[in-house]
């Protein structure tokens, strides 16, 4: 019964594979187009805002570069996960693919994808890349392989995708400071609640928000960011894991990660967390912050940037919060969450597939990515319509055309955005850009102190450490049990408390979980990582703050960033 139910799901498999890539035309295409020229089928995993590949002019002048046609099969982000895993069970992915596979996937499937890194004499711009951002080659390379080339965004991304925001509005109506501890945070919020700071004569305020934490983990607008307080230098991993001076620890066991659960409970019993906090989703967390007009109802939360989480019409309302002193350990050497290593190198943005049929086209496609022309393009959307070409190297990223969307939906619209491979400021290039593109910049200012703690190239896990495939599979399989306990007991004593009578058995439940051997892989693949950063004569804090990256505020608002 066993085997025969197992066959039955393998046929149904099989079938769907079939069916999945005579839809996306993986298969069966002819090598050249009726003029001769190569044709090269490119998948690209799209924002759901962005017009069809044909409809942006700048793809145009990309199939110029590689002197071929382009087949574009396009597939939204929400839908890529299933079409995915059906591609590589039938071993069948695109010559091309932009923004559809990472290091999970090369353990298993990497026969599928070409080593650019043996490739890099014919992507002469790829490969000066790497020459002049050596950080970028390392973030690229799996077990001394490259399958996937970078987005290089240096000098235009942040330290951190999350911030803590508070209504500046708010403390000046009420008379309050800015809070600088854990215990005057909590006077501040419950102030918030009690004293009609929005003025509309109604208890509609939210002290704190924040997005409801995953059941698989940590993300990135989540309070845990609050353990910087304790020097504990949270980065973009989910479960737990950080660096302290090159060895990998763990918070979830940690008696300051106890506090930190305490102080929560704390908030929650004074009513100033969002009852919603645990279960509402993305939307309804965004909505909620945009208030009613120029009402506020959200009095502090994790975000990007203030225009982008409470609209233009509320956001000169609100600052960026510095990190608190804890009050039980005012002396700690504080932090802030930094995940600035993926933010600025991000690793396989683009990958080809080890049988495309016109390899060396699809080569002279992806290197046309680096080039200053595309790259900008890719990233910001097509000259004359979203980048104006003012010279040779010289960029400037124009307001939307449409009044109805903002600078961010815009570029979503017309680009890639934060999906596309390139290096895109680099060596000559002059880029200038409006207010809301660089608004993180001034935003970070707050946290400066905070990131001078962590040292880059000792103090993170950073984003492209990756796990051979035995190792990933074991790690998964630990992860499980271990993020599910994590996460289901957070919110059980944010809400309920009890933790003191139960935190024993907590730990003693992880441990059986295998966390002692989950930090053991997690330090194995960090040293890997490493010692490629040392081959490649890497100083992250350097090179992430290069002195030859020029920022100029502008006097008609917008700023100048050059290298």
């Amino acid at each position: 019964m066993h085997r025969s139910s197992h066959s039955k799901a393998t046929a149904a498999l099989a079938v769907g594979v079939v069916g999945l890539l005579a839809l996306t035309g993986c298969t069966g295409d002819s090598g050249t187009d009726a003029s001769g020229k190569p044709i090269v089928t490119v998948q690209v995993i799209k924002d759901a805002r962005a017009k069809p590949m044909d409809e942006m002019p700048w793809t145009k002048d990309l199939a110029e570069a590689c002197g071929c046609t382009i087949k574009w099969e396009e597939t939204a982000q929400s839908s890529w996960t299933q079409q995915k895993q059906a591609s590589l069970a039938a071993s069948e992915v695109a010559d091309v693919t932009i923004g559809g596979y990472g290091a999970g996937d090369w353990g298993d499937y990497g026969s599928l994808f070409l080593d650019l890194g043996a490739e890099l004499d014919s992507l002469p711009n790829l490969a000066s890349t790497f020459e002049k951002s050596p950080y970028a080659k390392v973030a690229s390379t799996w077990d001394d392989k490259i399958y996937g080339a970078p987005g290089v965004n240096a000098g235009i991304m942040a330290n951190s995708s999350a911030h803590l925001f508070i209504n500046k509005q708010w403390l000046d109506t009420l008379g309050l400071p800015v809070p600088t501890t854990w215990d005057e945070f909590k006077t501040t919020l419950e102030a918030f609640k009690t004293g009609d700071p929005n003025g509309n004569g109604q208890a509609d305020e939210i002290p704190l928000d924040f997005l409801a934490p995953s059941t698989d983990g940590w993300g990135w607008f989540n309070p845990n960011v609050l353990l910087g307080s304790f020097g504990i230098s949270v980065t973009g991993g989910g479960n737990g894991m950080y660096a302290d001076d090159g060895t990998v620890k763990n918070y979830l066991t940690d008696p300051q990660y106890k506090e930190f659960i305490q102080y929560m409970n704390e908030l929650w019993d004074a009513g100033v967390i969002s009852k919603d906090a645990f279960t509402h989703d993305f939307s309804k967390y965004s909505s909620t912050a945009k208030g009613e007009g120029d009402t506020a109802t959200v009095g502090a939360t994790f975000w990007w940037t203030p225009s982008d989480m409470f609209g233009s019409q509320l956001a000169s309302q609100y600052m960026t919060l510095p990190s608190l002193t804890a009050d039980s350990d005012p002396g700690a050497k504080k932090t802030w969450f930094f995940n600035g290593d993926v933010l600025n190198y991000n690793p396989n943005k683009i990958s080809v597939a080890a049988s495309a049929k016109n390899k060396d086209a699809a080569l002279k496609l992806v290197d046309a990515f680096y080039t200053p022309d595309i790259g900008i393009q890719a990233r910001y959307g097509s000259f004359d319509v979203a980048v104006q070409k003012n010279g040779d190297k010289d960029y400037t990223v124009l307001p939307p055309a449409d009044a109805t969307k903002n600078a961010s939906d815009w570029q979503f619209q017309n680009s890639l955005s934060d999906g596309a491979p390139g290096w895109f400021v680099q060596p000559g290039v002059k880029l200038t850009l409006p207010s809301e593109q660089f608004e993180v910049r001034n935003v970070e200012t707050a946290y400066a102190p905070d990131f001078a703690n962590i040292d880059l190239n000792k103090d993170v896990i950073y984003g492209g450490v990756s796990f051979t495939a035995d190792e990933n599979r074991q790690y998964s399989l630990n992860n499980t049990g271990i993020s599910q306990t994590a996460m289901s007991k957070f919110a059980q004593w944010v809400t309920k408390g009890g933790i003191d009578g139960e935190w024993d058995s907590y730990v003693a439940d992880l441990q059986k979980n295998n966390l002692d051997q989950q930090i053991e892989l997690q330090q194995a693949a960090y040293d890997r990582y490493v010692a490629v950063m040392q081959q490649n004569d890497v100083d992250l804090n350097t090179e992430l703050n290069d002195p030859s990256l020029q920022f100029v505020e502008n006097a008609d608002g917008t700023a100048t960033i050059s290298r």
